[in-house]
């Protein structure tokens, strides 16, 4: 597997926080900005209780737990800042892969935006650098807010394009009631042949073992590049040394179609989420946003749900877990910048914070007030506050002990649709292992090229 950079300390970090909270309870586009574009620009100090502007918030959180959260936000700086109006588009991560870069390429800028990996907005030229923000006078985020590694995966070189908020891993989460009642315990899932065993015995009738989204190009992605950590692979590798990696990897997901419902070509995670709240499916590929996707369809799933790393692929040295960070950042194009570093502040102020973490996950942020967190997450998930406690402490477990940073991947948009189309052609019979390699190792190539 290739190496990043980012310290794995950050793993650690995030279990003494995350558990001492539980126990207490490339088109370029022009820089268009308008004026105040940096904070050096500002001519003079701005008067908060009567500054103007429409604020354009991208937010990808579909869920009703995350939409409630915007609308509290919109809500508390209408009455802090009574002229400056938010409008959220609401997109989904994918939508945003594919309607940001032709809304940038159109000079049609936005002023804020979630972020996951920030790679391919910075090779458009999209996002603002952050760091001389942080270095302003006054500024109430410091870069030492942060947990370690939450900030370098925002962050290329010396320039920051995104405040962190969240860590968020890839894992799989298992019905440990379905698990049981085939006569396997979690203990038991330790690698990909105990996997395709499990997913096996649960597959009777109207139920399935194992759900892969295969309807969008993201999450079609996202399944193999979760397993594929736990075979030392990473999905972009396209060398000689990790063929037998990869061949391996596109191997377990052809014997695992056999114990998945055939509708799930045409999932999207929506779709996966309500047949695994409704105990249809035993095993999801999916991440730490599990409790704020399922609870609003059946909260009695996170009773019965645990998350554990990927089990251990035959060439992989143990199971692993790619861990990375979700923040805000801001358009390079923005004409409200001041503002919108105001507001990114306030969405990362620890009133917002921990409603986001209680909501979602794990905070990246140091201080965070973890009494908080819990406290708000009982009022969250009030039908099931003791599943979602233990789910978090199985998220912090697998962070110390399986966490390893996740890669960027340049061009990953293209290579998940290309991963997606080939992945469907071996599913379905129409390419062998082999072929299907082939094309998506050519294809990879071929999109790497762009970047050279």
């Amino acid at each position: 597997m290739k190496q990043v950079k980012k310290p794995a300390a950050v793993l650690i970090s995030l279990l003494l926080l995350a558990g001492a909270a539980l126990t207490g309870c490339s088109s370029k586009p022009a820089d268009n900005s308008g004026q105040a574009s940096t904070p050096a620009a500002a001519s003079k100090e701005i008067d908060w209780k009567t500054v103007k502007a429409d604020i354009r918030f991208v937010y990808p959180g579909t869920s009703e737990a995350e939409k409630e959260l915007a609308d509290q936000f919109k809500t508390k700086m209408k009455e802090k800042y009574p002229n400056v109006n938010i409008e959220y588009m609401f997109l989904s991560w994918q939508d945003m892969d594919k309607k940001l870069p032709i809304m940038l390429s159109s000079a049609d800028f936005p002023d804020i935006t979630m972020t996951q990996d920030v790679t391919n907005l910075v090779q458009l030229n999209g996002l603002e650098d952050l760091s001389p923000y942080f270095n302003k006078k006054g500024a109430a985020l410091k870069k030492e807010d942060f947990l370690p590694g939450t900030l370098e995966y925002a962050s290329q070189g010396d320039k920051i394009y995104s405040v962190p908020n969240l860590a968020n891993s890839f894992t799989l989460m298992v019905n440990e009631q379905m698990l049981n009642e085939v006569g396997m315990k979690i203990e038991d899932l330790k690698t990909w042949d105990s996997v395709e065993k499990a997913a096996q015995l649960m597959t009777k009738g109207d139920k399935y073992g194992f759900g892969y989204p295969l309807g969008v190009a993201r999450f079609a992605f996202r399944v193999p590049f979760t397993a594929a950590y736990s075979n030392g692979l990473v999905l972009d590798d396209t060398s000689e040394a990790s063929k037998k990696k990869y061949i391996e990897t596109l191997d377990h997901f052809k014997r695992l179609e056999a114990y998945e419902p055939k509708a799930h070509f045409t999932w999207g995670y929506p779709e996966m989420w309500r047949s695994f709240s409704n105990g249809e499916v035993g095993m999801v590929a999916a991440g730490t946003y599990f409790s704020a996707n399922v609870y609003s369809i059946n909260p009695d799933i996170i009773k019965v749900t645990r998350a554990i790393p990927y089990p251990k692929g035959p060439s992989g040295p143990n199971a692993q877990a790619p861990v990375s960070s979700v923040g805000v950042g801001m358009f390079k194009g923005s004409k409200n910048k001041d503002v919108a570093w105001r507001l990114i502040e306030e969405w990362s102020s620890s009133e917002f914070n921990t409603t986001e973490a209680a909501v979602v996950n794990v905070t990246a942020v140091k201080n965070a007030n973890l009494d908080e967190i819990v406290k708000k997450a009982e009022k969250v998930y009030p039908k099931a506050i003791d599943g979602h406690k233990r789910i978090l402490q199985d998220f912090n477990q697998i962070l110390v002990n399986n966490g390893v940073p996740m890669a960027t991947i340049l061009g990953q948009p293209e290579i998940e649709t290309l991963v997606q189309d080939n992945m469907t052609k071996l599913l379905m019979g129409k390419l062998s292992t082999e072929e299907s390699y082939t094309a998506i190792k050519d294809g990879i190539n071929k999109i790497k090229d762009k970047f050279k």
